[in-house]
C-alpha cells in the first residue's frame, strides 16, 4: 500500500474525529444521557475520542517515519 495514501487517510481521520468531537451532536446543551460507567455522555465520548486521536497519532508517526526513510533511501 502506498504510504502517502495511508498518511493522508490518517490526517483526514484525525480531522474528521476532531470535527465530530466539537459538533452540536456531542456538545448539545444539557445532554448527559446515556451514562456509561457512571460518566455522562460528553465525558465518556471525549475520552473515547482522545484515545482514538492518540492511536491515530502513534500510527501516523510510524507511517511518517517509514515515509521519510524511503525518501532518504531514494536520494
Amino acid at each position: 500500500m502506498n504510504l502517502k495514501y495511508v498518511w493522508r487517510t490518517i490526517v483526514v481521520a484525525v480531522l474528521w474525529v476532531t470535527a465530530i468531537q466539537f459538533s452540536p451532536w456531542v456538545l448539545e446543551q444539557n445532554k448527559i444521557d446515556p451514562y456509561f460507567l457512571g460518566m455522562p455522555f460528553t465525558l465518556w465520548f471525549g475520552i473515547l475520542i482522545s484515545l482514538i486521536v492518540v492511536l491515530l497519532t502513534a500510527l501516523g508517526g510510524s507511517v511518517f517515519s517509514r515515509l521519510k526513510e524511503d525518501e532518504l533511501k531514494e536520494e
